[in-house]
């Protein structure tokens, strides 16, 4: 298996899913803790994903959609107080 910080899977994140395409497993660290493992995914059929879903709804991870989203829910996103691709390019040069 192959270990990533968090900070070296962000600017390299194409890589390391290479790696996963390839059949191998990423162990991700925040610091010295481990916090994540991206590991490839096996074919799922649409009826396993369905189960999957339903047993998360059932345990309480996930919460059943009561409604569909409306069609224009991207455009009545509220305004953001910040530039997010200047904040994001700061975050990437400070090596955050």
């Amino acid at each position: 298996m192959i270990r990533a910080k968090i900070s070296e899977l962000k600017n390299e994140l194409s890589r390391y899913l290479r790696y996963v395409r390839g059949g191998r497993a990423v162990l991700v660290y925040d610091r010295d803790r481990l916090i994540a493992r991206i590991e490839p995914v096996r074919d799922v059929t649409s009826a396993e994903l369905d189960d999957w879903t339903e047993g998360l709804v059932r345990a309480g991870v996930l919460v059943a959609p009561t409604t569909a989203l409306p069609t224009d829910w991207l455009e009545r996103r509220p305004p953001l107080p910040v530039d997010v691709v200047a904040a994001l390019l700061e975050e990437r040069e400070s090596g955050r």
